[in-house]
C-alpha cells in the first residue's frame, strides 16, 4: 500500500494521481520560496523578503483550498487584486528579460516564476476543462501568482 496515499478523508489514490502530483509541485514551490526568502534576508532585501512572504501565504492558501476541496478567493498580492496584477504585468513593452547581471535574487525570483508557470500548466491539465475536477480558482491564482512574480522581477 506504499504506492497509495490519501486524497481526501475516505479516498485512497495512487501517488501518481494528478491531484497528488499537483500537491507535490506546490510543496516544492513553497520550499523554493522559503529558500528565496533566506537569500533575500542574507542580501538585506527586506522588502523582497516580505513580498516573498506574501507569495508563500498565497501558495499555502492554495494548498489548503485544494486539500479541503474548498473555494479559493482570488489572490491579493503586493497590494494588488487579481485584475490589477494582470494589468500591471502586461503594461508596456519595456520589460527587461532576465539576465545573470541582475544578480542572485532576480535569478531566484525568475526560477519561482517559471516553476509557478509549470504548476499552472499542470493545474490546467488536472483542474481545467478536460480535467477530473473543475478548479478555475486554482488556475486563476497560479496565473496571477506567476504574473506577480514577473512584476517583482522587474523591480530587481
Amino acid at each position: 500500500m506504499e504506492h497509495m496515499t490519501s486524497l481526501s478523508e475516505n479516498r485512497l489514490v495512487s501517488k501518481t494521481h494528478g491531484r497528488i502530483v499537483f500537491r507535490g509541485l506546490i510543496d516544492t514551490l513553497e520550499a523554493e520560496v522559503i529558500e528565496a526568502q533566506v537569500l533575500a534576508s542574507q542580501l538585506g532585501e527586506d522588502e523582497t523578503c516580505g513580498y516573498l512572504g506574501e507569495v508563500l501565504g498565497c501558495l499555502r492558501a492554495l494548498m489548503s483550498a485544494e486539500v479541503k476541496e474548498a473555494p479559493l478567493p482570488p489572490p491579493f498580492l503586493f497590494g494588488m487584486d487579481a485584475e490589477e496584477i494582470r494589468r500591471r504585468s502586461h503594461i508596456g513593452e519595456d520589460y527587461r528579460l532576465p539576465e545573470y547581471t541582475q544578480g542572485a535574487m532576480a535569478a531566484r525570483i525568475n526560477t519561482l516564476r517559471a516553476k509557478t508557470r509549470e504548476a499552472e500548466i499542470f493545474a490546467v491539465k488536472v483542474f481545467g476543462p478536460e480535467g477530473e475536477e473543475k478548479r478555475g480558482d486554482i488556475i486563476l491564482a497560479l496565473n496571477r501568482l506567476s504574473s506577480a512574480l514577473w512584476w517583482l522581477l522587474q523591480k530587481e
